[in-house]
């Protein structure tokens, strides 16, 4: 809306509708496939599934460091040089070359082929200087070479389409990196989604759009590998468009530098809240809503369950470790902690981790009765309640550990073992005698546990909720207790003080 630019505009619109129309056949290929009659085969929609699954993961990722930077204002591609060209462009080259000769991947082999000969232009540009008329003459020729090849595709021989691809490309970089950012915006888009819609709409029609002489199951094969190749590049496109926007066509409403230093320097722990909850309760909500993707083993494959269960856990415990580094920022931006003396606080830790696991029922002395195998994996279920591992003796000793067990022992341990250093390096008994019975019991999962799942019978508003998360946040409120009674010990000790930060200033 702030933009200036009618033609960026209507790129921008544009992209945004075809972006909506591909979510939106998406979604029809999702209900109709079964019924389709030219997708008949299983090994093929196997085949098809994992592509995509590869694709989707690479531009998830890059996604991912994208928006990062733009949060960050850095560039996470900053050591990228012209030269780091060279490799990519022999990766294509060699796909290039192995790709089958096949008459369905002949759209493959022509934007592969363009795409490494336009990474060897890339190259050579860095070296060789033209004047703005020789690069738009070769562009003229690139694009003049690319309409013989759709023109006269039945004529001529794979091996002529992957040179005269390979040459394309390589002329049309000149040209191409000499036009108006817009322009290239307009060209990879045009390029992209003509790969892209063939593909939903002859799903749509019932019956594959015919390419000269590729018709029927290969016709089909033809636009969903087409698909898949433009996908990535209509990414491209829509990225760079932001970007394009964002760099010359917006306005910034900067806040005053009053407001940015206490944003950035007065709440530094804010963030990290933030992305943890979110991270968190994302994950909850994912499991409350799709509770089948982590526990039915009927309805999907043993990978798939563990899959989801890995990553999941892996999110939430990511958001965990968030919130409890952004309580480590705060409690170090407000207090001057003194130090600790490591060898009792490793002491002190390992004393405390021994007593909760044995209350908790993680490590059990001379279990009798178990009738399973020593070491047990449970590799799906409930997030943060799964994977687990149960390890068994007889007579002698047994764990059970799960992540959010361990994760509350590493915290309560580490936490405990400070505070009872602190109190009795203050040199007062009386405190140090308090702090460690006060510590004791403040353990997760003893008596927070019991009256979390008296709660839980109780509350029937949110059963499902707390009926499998209510160790979550049961856990998180006894170390929000052994936090207060370390920050309970620091105030009190002697040698310690508060640091008001906005005095400082």
């Amino acid at each position: 809306m702030k933009s200036t630019h009618r033609l960026a505009v209507s790129l921008g619109l544009l992209a945004t509708s075809l972006s909506c129309s591909c979510e939106l056949f998406t979604a029809l290929i999702g209900a109709t496939v079964s019924n389709i009659p030219f997708l008949v085969s299983i090994s093929f929609m196997d085949t098809l599934g994992e592509t995509l699954t590869v694709v989707a993961g690479v531009i998830l990722t890059i996604s991912s460091l994208v928006i990062a930077s733009e949060i960050t204002g850095t560039n996470p591609f900053s050591w990228v040089r012209w030269r780091h060209g060279i490799p990519l462009a022999l990766v294509f080259t060699l796909i290039l070359f192995l790709t089958p000769d096949l008459r369905y991947l002949f759209l493959v082999k022509l934007v592969d082929g363009t795409l490494a000969g336009g990474m060897w232009g890339y190259v050579l540009s860095r070296r060789i200087n033209l004047s703005d008329k020789v690069r738009k003459l070769l562009l003229i020729g690139s694009i003049a070479i690319i309409s013989f090849i759709l023109l006269a595709f039945p004529l001529i021989s794979v091996t002529i389409i992957e040179v005269l691809s390979i040459v394309s490309g390589v002329i049309g970089a000149f040209g191409y990196l000499s036009l108006k950012p817009w322009v290239r915006l307009g060209l990879l888009h045009l390029i992209g989604w003509s790969l892209i819609m063939p593909g939903p709409i002859s799903l749509i029609l019932g019956t594959p759009i015919p390419f000269y002489d590729i018709v029927g199951g290969q016709a089909i094969l033809l636009w969903i590998s087409a698909w898949i190749f433009g996908t990535p590049i209509a990414w491209l496109a829509g990225i760079q468009y932001l970007q394009f926007i964002r760099d010359k066509m917006t306005n910034y409403y900067l806040p005053s530098t009053h407001d940015l230093r206490l944003r950035n320097e007065g709440y530094p722990w804010l963030k990290w809240f933030v992305l943890g909850g979110i991270a968190v309760v994302s994950q909850i909500l994912f499991f409350m809503t799709h509770s089948a993707y982590f526990l039915d083993n009927n309805g999907y494959d043993l990978i798939f369950l563990e899959t989801m269960t890995l990553s999941s856990t892996l999110l939430m415990v990511s958001g965990l470790v968030l919130i409890g580094y952004g309580f480590y920022s705060l409690i170090k931006s407000k207090y001057n902690i003194p130090k600790i003396n490591t060898k009792w606080f490793a002491i002190g830790s390992l004393v405390y981790a021994i007593i909760e696991m044995l209350i908790t029922k993680m490590m059990i002395i001379a279990p009798n009765g178990y009738p399973y195998p020593p070491v047990l994996l449970l590799t799906y279920g409930e997030p943060m309640y799964a994977p687990a591992v149960t390890i068994y003796v007889p007579g002698i000793i047994g764990f059970y550990f799960y992540p959010i067990s361990v994760l509350a022992l590493i915290a309560t341990s580490l936490l405990a073992g400070a505070t009872i250093v602190l109190a009795y390096q203050s040199r007062n008994k009386k405190m140090g005698s308090l702090t460690a019975i006060g510590v004791l019991t403040a353990c997760p999962a003893c008596g927070l546990s019991t009256i979390g799942y008296a709660m839980t019978i109780a509350a029937t508003a949110s059963s499902e909720l707390l009926s499998m998360y209510a160790q979550v946040g049961f856990t998180l409120a006894s170390i929000l207790i052994l936090i207060g009674i370390f920050l309970y010990v620091v105030r009190k000790a002697g040698n310690t003080c508060s640091i008001d930060l906005n005095k400082m200033r």
